[in-house]
Order: structure tokens, then sequence, then C-alpha cells
């Protein structure tokens, strides 16, 4: 009887303990991926293929009377926070697509992707 008492003792503690801990989660932005990114080719993909691939870009800038540039911004930010051992951790991951456009198709791209992790 006492090892079952122990037992829920400790099962008890156990809960009582990893409840203490706190999430976070933010995301903005479009989802990009790698494999969305690679399924452009120069020359080939059209502006309205961008567009179902990513929806509307954050901003468009003129380059010239030809050409237009459509950039897209994506940011995920996850932390937990644990209270009785005073650890946070956060990930973050964000990514930079460029995509330069003439006459309905791309010419030009450039995607960025960053990974951080931080404990303290």
């Amino acid at each position: 009887m006492k090892n079952v008492n122990k037992f829920f003792i400790a099962l008890f503690s156990i809960i009582i303990l990893s409840s203490c801990s706190q999430n976070n989660f933010i995301e903005q932005g479009t989802p990009l991926s790698k494999d969305k990114v690679s399924s452009i080719v120069e020359g080939s993909t059209t502006e309205s293929q961008i567009i179902s691939l990513f929806g509307e870009p954050v901003s468009k800038k003129v380059i010239n009377s030809d050409e237009v540039q459509w950039t897209y911004k994506y940011i995920r930010k996850s932390s937990t926070s644990h209270l009785i051992i005073g650890e946070t951790q956060s990930n973050t991951i964000s990514g930079t697509l460029e995509v330069i456009i003439s006459k309905g198709v791309v010419t030009w791209y450039n995607y960025d992707e960053n990974h951080e992790q931080k404990r303290w």
C-alpha cells in the first residue's frame, strides 16, 4: 500500500511540475518552403503561378517599365518557458523570397532562410 501511495504522489508531482511551463507561437506572412521555392524556374514560371504558390507579396517595387520586384516574408517563432527550472527556449525560422518579374515571367529570384535557437 505504501508503494502505491508513493507512486501516486510521484505521478501527481510530475503532472503538477509539467504544467508549470508556457508555450507561445507566432506566425506571420506566407509560409515559404524550399520545396515550393525550388519549383520556380527562371524564364518559365509565370506571375500567376507565383501568386498561386505564395499568394500576394508583401511588397511590389517597380524597377523599370518592364520589371517589378515582389517580396515575400515569413517568420515563425515559438518559445517555451519552464517556470520551475527557470529556462526559456525560443526557436525562430524566417524567410525572404525576392522575385523579379518581367512581362509576366520570372527572370530572377532569391530565397534566404534562417533558423535560430536560443536558450537562457
